[in-house]
């Protein structure tokens, strides 16, 4: 059973952590659906989760690292702003001959659809994650022994056969941006190659069979394992990326509504949440970081998220200046512990964030 505890809380972990500077546990941001109020767990309240891959690195073997420059992917919520179309009583044809307010209530709809359609992707790819690298210290290990060509007991590897599973489920119930097709075939077939290799081996040590045939199956399967391992990386990789863009242009989007709507204060919370989440972006994938100009924008952020008004967003708004503190200790120090400590702060924040209601700060 998948256990709730987070990576730095794990036994044994916190160490190997802080031994890799790139190594996250970032919390999806799921806070600002506008929508109807018994929709916003389902579609908001999703679990955090770790955006991470494993890179080869020539000095420690496979290494954690994100996904690019990305540090975070915030869950897209499906926000309305006006009521939800009925269609009982009226075609599809003679509603998009109707009224400007009917068309306008018709692609509301397509886009809610479309909204809780890629969540399920969303979570899919969550689960992965969160649960690949929270059972790294064992999988990891697997991966370089099996690459160094020495002979194993016991085979860990990350859950594919879950992943494939969920993402075949939300494949069936439909594809919601063209820009995904692609990717997602590419991966879909990668873990068609994968899953069953991976089943394989863990069955092979799980029967002992290592003790009967002299290690012969993991001569055969273990290399072929490991190649296919490095192929899935990048294309997990680019699936996760396309999510991500298609995510971050989504919430721009909803930003813009929400200020066209005037839902000044959950429309700073939002900002800050995109704002806050690209310095930890830049944070990551720059190797010469301009301190100065972080400053400046990390004060920007925090006069924003002072100014908004409301007590509902108090926690959150500590959490904020706590985070933005953590942010400049570790540009001050560089050190990993200081590193560890920014994304823990960071998590409180999306924490928080993601228990309050933004319907209420307006």
């Amino acid at each position: 059973p998948e256990r709730e505890v987070k990576v730095a809380a794990a036994t044994g972990l916190l160490g190997f952590l802080g031994a890799f500077r790139r190594s996250f546990r970032l919390g999806l941001c799921g806070g600002f659906c506008l929508g109807l109020q018994p929709f916003h767990f389902l579609l908001c309240g999703m679990e955090s989760s770790m955006g991470v891959i494993l890179s080869i690195d020539e000095r420690r073997g496979f290494i954690m690292k994100p996904f690019g420059k990305r540090v975070v992917m915030a869950v897209l919520c499906a926000a309305t702003l006006t009521s939800p179309l009925l269609l009982s009583g009226c075609s599809m044809s003679e509603l998009w001959q109707g009224t400007e307010q009917s068309r306008k209530e018709i692609a509301q709809r397509s886009e809610q659809d479309q909204v809780q359609l890629f969540n399920q992707y969303v979570k899919a790819v969550s689960r992965y994650n969160r649960m690949a690298v929270m059972f790294d210290y064992a999988n990891t290990p697997t991966l370089n022994e099996l690459k160094a060509g020495q002979h194993l007991t016991v085979f860990n590897a990350p859950n594919f056969k879950q992943l494939q599973k969920e993402l075949e489920e939300a494949k069936q119930a439909g594809i919601p941006y063209d820009e995904m097709k692609e990717p997602l075939d590419k991966l879909l077939s990668k873990l068609n190659e994968i899953t069953p290799v991976a089943e394989e081996l863990d069955a092979y040590y799980k029967s002992k069979g290592y003790t009967t045939d002299n290690y012969a199956k993991e001569q055969q399967l273990g290399p072929k394992y490991v190649q296919l391992y490095e192929q899935f990386v990048p294309i997990y990789a680019d699936f996760d990326n396309v999510m991500h863009k298609i995510n971050t242009d989504r919430l721009q989007q909803r930003l813009q509504q929400l200020r066209d709507a005037g839902k000044k204060n959950a429309a700073a919370a939002q900002e800050v949440h995109l704002r806050l989440t690209a310095v930890l972006e830049k944070i990551d994938s720059e190797k010469q970081l301009d301190v100065n100009a972080i400053n400046q924008e990390l004060q920007s952020i925090g006069d924003v998220s002072n100014g908004i008004t409301s007590p509902k967003y108090d926690s959150v708004k500590t959490s904020v200046n706590s985070t933005i503190g953590a942010i400049r200790t570790y540009m001050g120090s560089k050190q990993d512990n200081d590193y560890n400590r920014m994304i823990e702060a960071y998590n409180h924040y999306i924490s928080n964030l993601n228990t309050t209601n933004m319907n209420e700060l307006d």
